[in-house]
């Protein structure tokens, strides 16, 4: 078999690399999301950098909008968003595809190459039998990795943690800064009054008003 694909060597080269990098993708993709699920089971103490960005983003969110944010939304736009080597999930996922039919095809062109070579049947089938284990080697790997069932286990924890416990401590904090807020504006009110009481004179008494008009009334006779 080896002496077979000695004869088209790029072709053959070509299909082995591809089926690699095919299930490569794949690997780093599972991987990665399985690492964010881990570090999503306790995102409070996380040292993820993108599970704090999330955090964060979502927070001033939440005091942006009013408390008005659809959190399924935002995660899904933050999923969407987790790249690694400039590439995001979804592309690593369609890059693994595309790898795996660049792999068919060129067992593809060795096949005809060999048929119009005049090759025989047992010369060809060694490049069937590469591209055959190939796709149950790509479809296995993309079963046990799992990309859609680990995508939808990291959205189910973090919509979990923000809906269920870093939005009820933000609301908690907001009302908290609101009472204060109304307390100081309520103290400064009261300070206002006092002031504007004490500025005002008081009223002269009625005997001394009687003495000054008797004054008066002497003065210019």
């Amino acid at each position: 078999m080896f002496i077979i694909f000695m004869r088209h060597k790029f072709l053959a080269l070509s299909m082995i690399g591809f089926l690699l990098l095919s299930i490569i993708c794949q690997i780093i993709a599972g991987v990665l999301f399985q690492h964010m699920i881990k570090e999503s089971d306790n995102m409070s103490a996380t040292e993820n950098q993108l599970l704090k960005q999330c955090k964060l983003k979502y927070a001033n969110y939440y005091k942006l909008n009013g408390r008005i944010i659809n959190t399924s939304v935002f995660v899904d736009k933050f999923i969407r968003k987790i790249r690694y080597a400039g590439l995001s999930i979804k592309q690593l996922t369609h890059l693994s595809g595309q790898m795996m039919m660049l792999s068919v095809l060129a067992a593809g062109a060795a096949v005809y190459l060999s048929l119009a070579a005049g090759d025989s049947l047992f010369q060809i089938i060694p490049y069937y039998f590469v591209s055959i284990l190939g796709l149950y080697l790509y479809f296995s790997v993309s079963g046990i990795v799992d990309i859609q069932g680990k995508r939808e286990a990291l959205k189910i924890n973090l919509v979990d943690y923000l809906e269920n416990h870093l939005a009820p401590r933000l609301e908690a904090d907001m009302e908290n800064g609101s009472l204060r807020k109304t307390g100081a504006q309520q103290s400064v009110g009261f300070s206002q009054r006092s002031e504007s009481k004490k500025e005002q004179p008081e009223p002269v008494p009625l005997m001394y008003q009687e003495e000054l008009e008797d004054l008066l009334k002497e003065f210019f006779a």
